[in-house]
């Protein structure tokens, strides 16, 4: 891909827009030109990653390229520049730098190349790579997609053997794999459920939707969570772009998880959104917002829904409408997707997003 190609993808990765692209600041480019002018290698690359940071994503790609053809046994050169190919779209160039390091790189370093390889086979929805480099990581991340992928591939007790050592791991990745344990363990629909949860996981999203319809739908009424998993998958489903099965998932639900009727709220709005009635859908949030400001529901939580809603209103009017008065990177993200550059700059919050719209 092409230097605005580069910033399309880069800012999108950023903000969530498809449509942007901008040019290197002069200053940008005299920090570029400064780089290849010599310098030692950790000046150099600090100065490259300094312009990832600050959004000057084409400066950096080529800061990072002519440091790779310097360097080429640099870990640290490769990961950068394997970061710029992925956000350009080019995953097979990505992998390759990566793997390029492989020989050379300590064996810390190595754990690390392998779970960025496993990301760049995420998004190529390449699952045995996924579950190869996963693997080969070592590392509780890593492990935990490649245990996704053995679900997926129906080798449940092998997933679920991992998943077990995982378990106990602090933060996100021990309570996602205790989860998948304890939906392993459950009613057999329960346990079927925990291998479409992986695919969503693991990016199929559409497909895992259409199976989870059932499955969450067949689930005992005496589990606890129902009502829970119905409102999960709901939002779930109208974000994958399917409304009806959306619909279908909040019309089993018997009572809304306590404190979560606001959700139920929200995940209706959305449906309105996907199906065209703006007006609806804005009357909605528009109450949920009221009910934010007094402190009777999650300012945060209101806000997220809010941002996740806009992208499924099809109306550049009606995502304006959405986000009036907010200002969070998703507010920008929204508006910058409604085509209103300039009330994206006045809702970003400070910092990169806030700084790339200002040059824009």
């Amino acid at each position: 891909m092409g230097r605005s190609a580069l910033v399309v993808a880069g800012v999108a990765l950023m903000v969530g827009s498809p449509a942007l692209a901008v040019e290197p600041t002069p200053a940008c480019t005299d920090v570029l030109d400064g780089l290849m002018g010599g310098g030692s290698p950790d000046e150099a690359i600090a100065a490259a990653d300094a312009l990832a940071i600050d959004g000057d994503l084409p400066a950096a790609f080529d800061a990072y390229t002519e440091l790779a053809a310097t360097h080429p046994d640099s870990v640290r050169v490769a990961v950068g520049l394997s970061y710029m190919q992925m956000l350009s779209g080019d995953l097979g160039a990505a992998d390759a730098t990566l793997a390029g390091v492989e020989g050379v790189a300590s064996a810390e370093e190595l754990q690390q190349i392998k779970l960025r390889r496993a990301l760049v086979a995420l998004r190529q929805q390449d699952l045995d790579r996924i579950r190869e480099h996963g693997m080969a990581s070592g590392l509780p991340e890593g492990r935990l997609l490649a245990a996704e992928v053995l679900l997926v591939d129906l080798e449940r007790e092998e997933g679920a053997s991992v998943l077990r050592e995982l378990s106990s791991e602090p933060g996100a990745v021990g309570a996602t794999a205790k989860q998948y344990v304890e939906m392993l363990s459950g009613d057999s629909s329960l346990a079927d459920l925990a291998e479409v949860t992986a695919l969503w996981s693991l990016g199929v999203r559409e497909s895992a939707c259409e199976a989870a319809e059932d499955l969450v739908k067949q689930l005992p009424p005496d589990y606890e969570a129902k009502d829970q998993m119905l409102l999960l998958w709901a939002g779930r489903a109208v974000t994958s772009g399917l409304p009806a099965v959306s619909r279908s998932l909040l019309d089993e639900i018997t009572f809304p998880p306590e404190g979560q009727e606001w959700r139920l709220r929200a995940t209706q709005g959305m449906i309105l959104l996907s199906e065209g009635d703006g007006e609806a859908a804005l009357a909605r949030f528009d109450a949920l917002k009221e009910a934010a400001k007094t402190g009777e529901l999650p300012g945060d939580g209101v806000a997220d829904a809010i941002a996740t809603a806009c992208l499924l209103a099809e109306q550049p009017a009606v995502r304006k409408k959405l986000v009036a008065g907010m200002e969070s990177a998703a507010a920008a993200r929204c508006l910058m997707a409604a085509g209103d550059a300039q009330a994206a700059q006045a809702a970003a919050p400070p910092g990169i997003l806030k700084t790339y719209l200002e040059n824009k």
